[in-house]
C-alpha cells in the first residue's frame, strides 16, 4: 500500500505506531540503538534484590529504554506498573499509586475472575472498581516498612514477574522523599519481595539516591544512557520511510541525523512533520526529498516543546543580529564541551554563509557568550566546571533546536570537519558524541556540499 492510497485518518494512526516523539517506545522492535542496555538490564533483574537506574540527559531516550525493557522482563499474566515523579508527588502518593495500579494492570482470564481478585490492606480494599481513594491509602503508609509491605501484597496479587516503571524520578521536588526509595529498595531486597523497579532520571538524583543509603549501590545497577549513534539515527528515518513504501534520499537522511544531534526526540519529531508533509504533496511520490525535508523542518520547530524554545527566544529574540549568529556557533560540531576559540572559529564560518552579517572581534564575541551564562539571555550556556575558557550547553537537549533554526536558514552547524569514513562512537552523556562530523562526500544540505 503506497502513501497514497491512505485516507488523513488512516495515515495519521499509523504514523503513530511508528514513529511518535510525544511518548515513550514500549517495542523492542521500535527501540533503535539499544541493545546492548536491554541485554544488560535484563540480566541484572534476573538478580535478587536488584533493581535499575537509567540516568541520562533529557531527551536521550530513558524513559523509552525503561518502557521497553520492563516489557521484555515482565511476565505475560500483567502488564508492567507505570507512575511518575511530578511536582505533587511523595514516596507515599507514589507507592499508594503503584498499589492502586497493580490488579489494573493484571490480565484477567474471565470477567468471573476479574470480579473475585481484589485486595485488602489495614481496612481498606480495593479491586478495578477502586472502592479506595489514593488518598487514603497513601494516609496509611506511615514508614517505609509499611510501603515494603503493601508492595508485598502487591508482588502477590499482581504476576509472576512483577515490574515498576518510576520514570522521571527527579521530577519529585523533595529530595527527603526521593531518599526514601534507596531505604525501600533495600527492604525489598532483605524481605526478598518479589517485585522489580525501573527507575529513570538525570544524573544528580541516581548519586542522591545512591547516597541515601550505605548499601544502595549493592540494590541499584545504574545505567548511564549515551545520544544515539550513528546507525540508530538513520534506521529510525529508514523504517519509519519504509512503513508507507518510501526512500529516503541518502543526503537527507545523514541531514536528520545529523540535526538530531542523537536525541531520539528530535529524529521523531523532524521525521513525523517529514512524512505528513509527504502525504499532503500534490505529485505521487516514491522518495523523501529535500523540499519534503525543508517544509517538514519549518513545521518541527513550531511544533518542538516549548521549554526547549524559551531559553532560545530569550537569547535571541529583540537583540541585535549577532546574538542569533553567536548561539548557533555554539552548536557547530558534535563535541558537547567547546573552548572559546574553537567556537569563534564557528562564529566566523556561520557569519560568513549570512548575508549582510558582520562579523566580531573575538572579545566581543567572548562577552556575548558571558551574556549567554546568564537569565536574563536564557541561560543557554554554561562555563565547564575546573576548565577555564570552556563552555557546555547548560540544558543539553537545546543543542538540537539550535542546529534545527540554523538548518531551516540553510546554514548547516557541522563544524565542515571532513573525514575518510564514519568512526561509529558514542561517549558517555555527560562528555557526549565523539568523532568525525560527518562522513566524507556527504551532501549537507540541498545547495551545498561540505564534505568536499
Amino acid at each position: 500500500m503506497t502513501i497514497d492510497n491512505y485516507t488523513e485518518d488512516e495515515f495519521g494512526e499509523k504514523l503513530a505506531t511508528v514513529i511518535n516523539p510525544a511518548t515513550p517506545i514500549k517495542s523492542i522492535e521500535h527501540l533503535k540503538g539499544r541493545d546492548d542496555f536491554l541485554v544488560e538490564i535484563k540480566r541484572t533483574l534476573f538478580s535478587a534484590g536488584r533493581h535499575v537506574f537509567i540516568f541520562g540527559d533529557r531527551g536521550v531516550g530513558k524513559s523509552s529504554l525503561a518502557a521497553t525493557a520492563a516489557a521484555q522482563y515482565q511476565t505475560s499474566d500483567a502488564e508492567p506498573i507505570s507512575v511518575g515523579g511530578a511536582v505533587d508527588e511523595t514516596f507515599t502518593s507514589i507507592i499508594a499509586n503503584i498499589a492502586l495500579q497493580a490488579l489494573k494492570r493484571r490480565k484477567y482470564e474471565s470477567v468471573k475472575a476479574q470480579n473475585s481478585v481484589s485486595m485488602e490492606w489495614r481496612g481498606l480494599k480495593w479491586s478495578t472498581g477502586d472502592e479506595v481513594s489514593g488518598l487514603d491509602l497513601a494516609s496509611q503508609i506511615k514508614t517505609v516498612g509499611d510501603a515494603a509491605e503493601l508492595l508485598k501484597q502487591v508482588a502477590e496479587k499482581h504476576s509472576r514477574k512483577p515490574t515498576v516503571v518510576l520514570d522521571e524520578f527527579d521530577a519529585i521536588p523533595d529530595s527527603k522523599e526521593r531518599s526514601r526509595f534507596a531505604s525501600l529498595l533495600k527492604q525489598l531486597g532483605d524481605q526478598s519481595i518479589n517485585i522489580k523497579f525501573l527507575i529513570t532520571g538525570v544524573g544528580q538524583s541516581c548519586e542522591e539516591l545512591l547516597g541515601a543509603h550505605a548499601s544502595a549501590h549493592r540494590q541499584i545497577a545504574t545505567i548511564e544512557l549515551p545520544r544515539l549513534g550513528w546507525d540508530a539515527r538513520r534506521e529510525i528515518v529508514t523504517e519509519a520511510a519504509a512503513a508507507f513504501g518510501l526512500d529516503v534520499d541518502n543526503d537527507v537522511n545523514w541531514r536528520i541525523a545529523l540535526i538530531s544531534d542523537g536525541f531520539p526526540y528530535y529524529i521523531h519529531l523532524i521525521m513525523q512533520q517529514i512524512l505528513w508533509q509527504v502525504f499532503t504533496d500534490e505529485e505521487p511520490c516514491t522518495m523523501v526529498t529535500w523540499d519534503h525535508f525543508y517544509a517538514g523542518l519549518n513545521a518541527a520547530i513550531r511544533q518542538t516543546n516549548v521549554e526547549l524554545k524559551r531559553p532560545y527566544e530569550k537569547a535571541v529574540l529583540h537583540r541585535s543580529d549577532e546574538f542569533e549568529d553567536v548561539v548557533w556557533s555554539t552548536a557547530d560540531g558534535d563535541e558537547l564541551l567547546r573552548p572559546l576559540d574553537e567556537m569563534y572559529a564557528s562564529f566566523s564560518r556561520v557569519v560568513s554563509k549570512r548575508e549582510g552579517r558582520q562579523s566580531l572581534v573575538q572579545q566581543k564575541y567572548n562577552e556575548t557568550i558571558r551574556k549567554l551564562k546568564t537569565p536574563a539571555y536564557g541561560e543557554v550556556m554554561a562555563q565547564v566546571p575546573g576548565r577555564k575558557g570552556w563552555y557546555m550547553y547548560r540544558e543539553k537537549m537545546l543543542r538540537g533546536y539550535v542546529r534545527m533554526q540554523a538548518e531551516v536558514n540553510k546554514v548547516a552547524l557541522t563544524g565542515e570537519k571532513k573525514s575518510p569514513k564514519l568512526v561509529m562512537h558514542v561517549g558517555n552523556s555527560r562528555t557526549g558524541h565523539y568523532g568525525p562530523s560527518v562522513p566524507h562526500n556527504i551532501r549537507l544540505s540541498k545547495d551545498e556540499d561540505y564534505g568536499n
